[in-house]
């Protein structure tokens, strides 16, 4: 069995063992005999690895396979399981070590990595970016007109301010008069003026 995980390859193999399952949600509906089950997609592959690293560099190597699990993030993963060809990226999920008394530079490990799946692309930077450019522009006509409509009627509201008096012409007679009285004022200087002349 060949097995290599990010350059660490582990040829000292005991067992490999894959763990596949599908994720379902089933449904009790009334008057059906079972369940309508709902299919959910699967999770993700998970292989366990045991074997033994041992020599003058199983202390290197060991290093190496627990720096992955430390990193967290995706390594390429190569593995020949019964026949079938695995490739892709894992994550290292799980490390277990054990070292034997009196056998100096062996070791005995269990990994468990999980098939990596990409996240999903982020959504489009401009949630309007699909829509029609004809739509987007009568929306914004549409929007003017309502702004227009708010601006007249501010303006009537102002207009009918100044009209609570109208139905009472005598309120605004003393302003009137100090009104006439300011502008004729002046009057009487100029005709003096004027007779003079005269």
């Amino acid at each position: 069995m060949a097995l290599e995980l990010a350059g660490v390859v582990l040829d000292k193999l005991v067992s490999i063992e894959a763990s596949e399952a599908a994720r379902f949600v089933r449904h009790p509906v009334p008057g059906l005999s079972g369940e309508y089950v709902q299919d959910l997609g699967r999770p993700s592959v998970r292989i366990r690895v045991r074997g033994i690293f041992y020599g003058d560099d199983a202390a290197d190597r060991l290093k190496d396979l627990r720096g992955h699990l430390l990193d967290r993030t995706p390594v390429d993963f190569l593995c020949e399981l019964t026949g079938q060809g695995y490739f892709s990226q894992v994550v290292v999920d799980d490390l277990h070590v054990a070292e034997r008394a009196g056998r100096p530079d062996e070791f005995d490990f269990e990994c468990v990595v999980t098939e990596y799946v990409p996240p999903p692309p982020p959504p489009a930077t401009s949630p309007l970016g699909d829509l029609d450019a004809g739509i987007l522009d009568e929306a914004a006509s549409l929007m003017d007109d309502a702004q227009n409509a708010l601006s007249q009627v501010a303006g009537l509201a102002s207009l009918l301010s100044g009209a609570a008096d109208f139905g009472n012409p005598t309120t605004r007679l003393p302003s009137m008069l100090d009104a006439f009285t300011g502008a004729a004022g002046g009057a009487s200087s100029t005709l003096s003026g004027i007779g003079s002349l005269l």
